[in-house]
């Protein structure tokens, strides 16, 4: 653009090229220059007008960029691109009636366009409308080929990418779980760099069990390949083992409450919550943008006494990240997390009534990495982290029969470089890394009559490559090989690890999904990782004991019966092989995990929607073991509907029935043995208008049942004993929560 400035510098379109490209480089006063030179030039062409209303909007004068854009769509009414951005300014500026109007002229006036349906299901969904959010969703992606007659097909496809994640945050809102996880997935298999794919498959792992550090590395994974942006990361996402409830805290995103078009400005963010059992809890984020700077600070907290004695929890947490632009290809950004939780006994051991009366856990870590994103070309990303943590666990019991003290350090680096590389009928991701932790630890019992000490190191180093291949279009390939060297206190282990992954659009209506892949759970020091962690839309990080070796397998069929009716089918099988630690001695012992699930979702009405699940678990040990089940069956039945009125009422209410047996050996001093019971939860809440927030109040296990109900805590033992976010709680439990963003 500078070379054609030189040679015809009053020429209005060199002059509006020199515009887009400095805004572009996040300089949006360079680009306005550039465009007000253009318009005096030419004051008819509404190109430079339109670039202008851009490049105020980005500096934070909004009411002014709108005005320009409405003067460019005066001097092209029938363009439907400036109707659809007329309307985003409208948004910006909370005139949701006006933005309506924009996009339903757009698509009238260009029927094959799938951006006026994009952003008018963002618009539906923050007006209550989720239904009918999804409706003009799924049409944007129907529609989005047609973008190929002005975009390449490299950009068409990342289009799509962030279109599908736009469908699947909405399935989150109906309840439509399942379909989320795949929706991500499908996006990251069109584009492993689409940062919005991974952070929507972040927060749809957010409830699930044992996924936590699934959930926690695709945040990583999203704040890498971000631009920057306003949007903040919740204190709270980045942590694990939080053993918090769904629908407390840190469960409605604030990205919801944020404008789509970025530009300078500071926003805040503000979570409350309120219940019995003594329950309290708050999250604050504030967050500002300035030309290609972006900062963000938060602090989270949540106590509680719990359902029953010694069941008490506390956090707090808090975090500092910045992002800085400093080219249009080069992303740098550091981020500071400091957390310390208290904790009595949270384990649900079948009987609510057998529990430890004095067990005492302390945990205060603190984490600091930085990362970059370089991207020379719109193909290539190249991503690097580095994290550091420092890590004291203090688990102890009063004096008693069995009475111990143990505190551990961990302290480490982890180093990691991913490269990503897509065209238009594949892509890969290759990566390294090198994980590194001292650990130390110290054993009294007996009222001191034992003490162990030791010091030791967890090593490990990795690499791996993953290819996803369309061939032909409707099968998509997931193919990839890693190498692992693991040392643990003399032990080595030298691993290969195999995937191969497959995802078929059998008809326009009709997915088949397939996987099988050998995994080795990595020595993370804050439990997030560069490594893909699904293949085909299957997970593969578990919360398993650090070095454990499983394999895979999988297979889901995925169905649209009817524009608004879905059904699917998945089973997967994983086979073991656990580290454990018994009278300080430490060995591999075999373990399988086998589940299944169907699910039957049904968008009913514009403002009711129907949810259906049927999931069968089991778990086998074939050791044998004083503190683990032999075996654990679970077999639940979860039925919800929701409905959403567009004045901003929304409510809820769901049955599950549950059965569960539990066997253990006969040296085992916990409880074993078999119970069936129903739960009922109902909530009502209301959406502030302007996307200002929302306010809410739910019941878990309304009708207060007791029951036994044997949690997955045991799963996640081996060297760190760590509580397993449980859903179910023996007593009924309330909640009110408010969000505020301002």
């Amino acid at each position: 653009s500078d070379a054609a400035a030189e040679i015809a510098p009053d020429l209005e379109r060199v002059q509006t090229v020199r515009g887009f490209v400095a805004l572009a480089r996040f300089r949006p006063r360079q680009a306005e220059e550039a465009f007000r030179r253009a318009i005096t030039l030419d004051s008819s062409s509404p190109l430079p007008r339109f670039g202008l209303g851009l490049a105020r909007v980005r500096q934070g004068d909004v009411a002014r960029g709108r005005n320009d854009i409405e003067v460019a769509t005066g001097l092209d009414p029938n363009r439907s691109l400036l109707r659809s951005y007329l309307g985003k300014a409208y948004f910006a500026e909370r005139r949701e009636p006006l933005a309506g109007e924009q996009y339903a002229i757009a698509k009238e006036l260009d029927p094959r366009d799938p951006t006026p349906w994009f952003y008018d299901a963002i618009l539906k969904q923050s007006e209550n409308r989720p239904v009918e959010a999804l409706r003009d969703l799924e049409r944007s992606v129907e529609l989005n080929d047609n973008r190929a007659v002005y975009r390449s097909r490299l950009l068409l496809d990342k289009d799509r990418a962030t279109r599908q994640v736009s469908v699947g945050s909405i399935y989150d809102d109906l309840g439509f779980e399942q379909l989320g996880v795949n929706e991500a997935s499908r996006s990251l298999a069109l584009d492993p760099g689409n940062a919005s794919a991974h952070r929507f498959l972040a927060d749809v792992y957010g409830p699930e069990s044992r996924t936590e550090v699934a959930r926690s590395s695709q945040l990583l994974q999203a704040q890498l390949l971000q631009d920057v942006t306003i949007n903040p990361v919740p204190p709270s996402l980045a942590e694990t083992r939080l053993s918090i409830p769904s629908g407390s805290l840190g469960q409605s995103g604030f990205n919801e409450f944020s404008s789509i078009f970025e530009r300078n400005q500071v926003q805040l963010n503000l979570t409350g919550l309120a219940g019995n059992n003594q329950t309290y809890g708050n999250e604050a984020v504030v967050s500002a943008v300035h030309d290609g700077l972006s900062l963000s600070a938060g602090q989270f907290h949540y106590q509680t006494d719990g359902f029953r004695a010694n069941n008490d929890l506390r956090h707090d947490i808090y975090n500092v990240f910045a992002q800085a632009a400093l080219s249009p290809t080069l992303n740098v950004q550091a981020e500071v997390r400091s957390r310390r939780t208290e904790t009595g006994d949270l384990n649900l051991n079948f009987d609510p009534d057998v529990f430890s009366r004095t067990r005492d856990r302390d945990l205060d870590q603190d984490t600091a990495r930085i990362g970059a994103r370089y991207s020379p070309s719109p193909r290539t990303d190249v991503l690097a982290s580095l994290i550091y943590s420092d890590r004291n666990d203090k688990f102890s019991e009063a004096p008693s029969e069995s009475d111990f003290d143990v505190r551990e350090k961990l302290a480490g680096w982890q180093g990691e470089t991913q490269w990503i590389y897509r065209r238009q009928s594949f892509s890969t991701q290759a990566g390294l890394g090198a994980y590194t932790v001292d650990r130390t630890l110290r054993l009294r019992a007996d009222g001191g009559a034992f003490a162990a000490n030791s010091k030791g190191d967890i090593d490990q180093y990795n690499g791996y490559v993953y290819g996803h291949v369309s061939m032909p279009s409707d099968v998509t390939w997931t193919l990839g090989l890693g190498f692992d060297s693991y040392s643990n206190d003399g032990d080595h282990l030298h691993l290969l690890t195999p995937k191969l992954g497959v995802q078929w659009q059998l008809t326009d209506a009709v997915r088949l999904r397939t996987a099988v892949g050998r995994f080795l759970r990595p020595a993370l020091v804050a439990e997030q990782t560069l490594q893909p962690t699904h293949i085909a839309g299957f997970n593969q990080f578990y919360d398993d004991s650090l070095g454990t070796k499983s394999w895979l397998y999988g297979i889901g069929l995925d169905t649209r019966v009817t524009p608004r009716l879905y059904a699917g089918v998945e089973a997967t099988r994983r086979n073991l092989d656990e580290i454990t630690f018994t009278g300080g001695d430490r060995r591999t012992e075999d373990v399988h995990e086998s589940a299944a699930q169907a699910y039957l979702y049904w968008a009913v009405h514009e403002e009711w929607a129907l949810t259906g699940e049927v999931r069968y678990d089991v778990y086998e040990y074939d050791d044998g073991s004083f503190d683990k089940p032999d075996e654990v069956r679970t077999f639940s039945t979860p039925i919800g509907v929701r409905y959403f009125n567009p004045n901003g009422i929304f409510a809820g209410a769901g049955v599950s029935w549950v059965s569960q047996d539990v066997q253990r050996g006969g040296g085992s001093s916990f409880p074993d043995g078999d119970d069936s019971f129903y739960l009922v939860d109902a909530g009502v809440g209301y959406r502030f208008p302007h996307r200002r927030g929302l306010v809410s109040v739910g019941v878990r296990n309304l009708l207060d049942h007791e029951f036994k109900y044997q949690d997955d805590s045991f799963r996640i033992g081996g060297d760190r004993d760590e509580p397993a976010l449980n859903p179910l709680i023996p007593e009924r439990t309330i909640v009110g929560r408010i969000v505020l963003s301002f």
